[in-house]
C-alpha cells in the first residue's frame, strides 16, 4: 500500500467543465441583452405608430390653435429625463372655449388638452393650455374633488 495523495484535476479535467458554465453564461448575457433591446425598439416605436398628433382630428378652424397648444406642451415636458426618455409622443385630445376671447394679446379664448405618451404608448401625464399657458396633470398626483 503507498500514500498516495488524491490526484488534482488537471487542466484537461476541468475543460469541460468551465467550457460548458462559460456558454451557458453567454447564452443568458446574450438572452438577456436581445430581450432588453427588442423591449426598448417595439416598447419606442409602438406610440409612434399608434398615436397620431391629434392635429388632423380637429375641425380646420382650431387647427392652428391645436399646433400652437401641441407647442406649448412639449415646452412644459422639456426636462432631461422626459425629453429624452419618458416622453415618446404627444397628442392633442381637444381644443375647447374656455374664457372670452382676447384680441389685445392675441388669445382667441381657447384652450386644450394635450397628453404625452411614454413607452408602449401609455399615457402619461397632460397639459391644460389657455392662451400661450399650460399645467402639467401627472396622472400619478392628480387631485381628487370631494363634496357635492
Amino acid at each position: 500500500m503507498t500514500d498516495e495523495a488524491p490526484a488534482l484535476p488537471t487542466a484537461a479535467t476541468s475543460t469541460p467543465t468551465w467550457r460548458s458554465r462559460r456558454r451557458t453564461l453567454l447564452i443568458l448575457a446574450s438572452i438577456s441583452i436581445g430581450w432588453k433591446v427588442l423591449v426598448f425598439t417595439l416598447g419606442a416605436a409602438l406610440p409612434e405608430w399608434l398615436i397620431s398628433d391629434g392635429i388632423d382630428d380637429l375641425p380646420p378652424a382650431l387647427q392652428r390653435y391645436g399646433e400652437e397648444a401641441r407647442q406649448t406642451a412639449m415646452a412644459l415636458w422639456n426636462g432631461p429625463i422626459e425629453r429624452h426618455g419618458v416622453v415618446r409622443r404627444v397628442r392633442v385630445i381637444s381644443v375647447a372655449p374656455v374664457g372670452e376671447a382676447d384680441t389685445a394679446s392675441g388669445c382667441a379664448g381657447l384652450g386644450a388638452r394635450v397628453r404625452a405618451y411614454t413607452y408602449f404608448a401609455i399615457p402619461y401625464s397632460e397639459v391644460r393650455t389657455a392662451c400661450d399657458r399650460g399645467i402639467v396633470e401627472y396622472r400619478v398626483f392628480r387631485r381628487r374633488h370631494h363634496g357635492p
